[in-house]
């Protein structure tokens, strides 16, 4: 009993080891090796260069996942069918005057789905609706003056 004791335990130490190292080996396949020769020879530096090609092609062309490109900066090209037009942009202005104005422009602005912004003057607030269809701002100025309150459908120009 004492010598199967005295062999157990070194036993079990060393098949967890072992289990350890395949574990590691098994999450961490052997990348292909790349040799850096010391060479001052411009010409022969170049060729190597041109065999391995440049070290984004490399990395795509590698079955390795997990690694993923650094972005600084994102370039889109947008093709628009030929046309060039900028479409214009109109603004809904709100300035509720009580509490429950307000909660009825939220309530209405919640179904309507569009964007706002609303802005906390000292005792004004306004809330501005920004969008391209003029026809979803004047249906929302029919809502809101069903409930009296005034709205105003302004085209939007920034100021610079």
């Amino acid at each position: 009993m004492r010598r199967a004791a005295f062999w157990l335990f070194p036993l079990i130490a060393f098949a967890v080891a072992l289990f350890i190292v395949l574990f590691l080996v098994q999450i961490n396949p052997s990348a292909p090796n790349m040799s850096l020769r010391e060479n001052n020879d411009p010409k022969e530096s170049s060729e190597g260069l041109k065999g391995l090609g440049n070290w984004l092609s490399h990395l795509s062309t590698t079955e390795e996942s997990g690694y993923f490109y650094p972005v600084n900066e994102v370039t889109l090209n947008l093709d628009m069918g030929g046309e060039n037009a900028v479409s214009e942009m109109y603004r809904l202005t709100i300035e509720p005057q009580n509490s429950d104005e307000l909660l009825q422009v939220m309530e209405v602005l919640k179904k309507s789905t569009l964007p706002y912004e609303m802005q906390n003057n000292d005792n004004t607030k306004r809330i501005t609706v920004d969008s391209t269809d003029q026809f979803q701002l004047q249906s929302l100025v029919t809502k809101l003056k069903t409930y009296q309150i005034a709205a105003t459908v302004a085209p939007f120009t920034e100021e610079k």
